[in-house]
């Protein structure tokens, strides 16, 4: 089992490891993807509903997208941004 980091996101602070985050969601089904998301396990989730999931004392309607990309990141998780639209080629 690794290190927990500690965090504070929304005034609330907490401890947080990868496998953690894994566990939790191992069994969560995926919401749509709007804009930021991490790929956990074999799914790709919104950034917010993967932090809200792992700390379930967060209320999703006050984790900023920013708050969790940071949380996610140094957790060691690749947060990426869904494209809006096709690339040229």
């Amino acid at each position: 089992m690794s290190h927990k980091e500690h965090f504070k996101v929304s005034g609330y602070e907490f401890h947080l490891d990868k496998e953690t985050v894994e566990q939790k969601l191992a069994t969560i089904k995926a919401e749509p993807i709007t804009k930021v998301y991490v790929r956990v396990g074999d799914k790709d989730f919104p950034v917010k509903q993967v932090l809200s999931e792992a700390v379930p004392r967060l209320i999703r309607s006050r984790i900023g997208t920013q708050a969790a990309v940071r949380v996610l990141a140094a957790l060691g998780f690749n947060p990426k941004e869904k494209k809006t639209r096709e690339e040229p080629e």
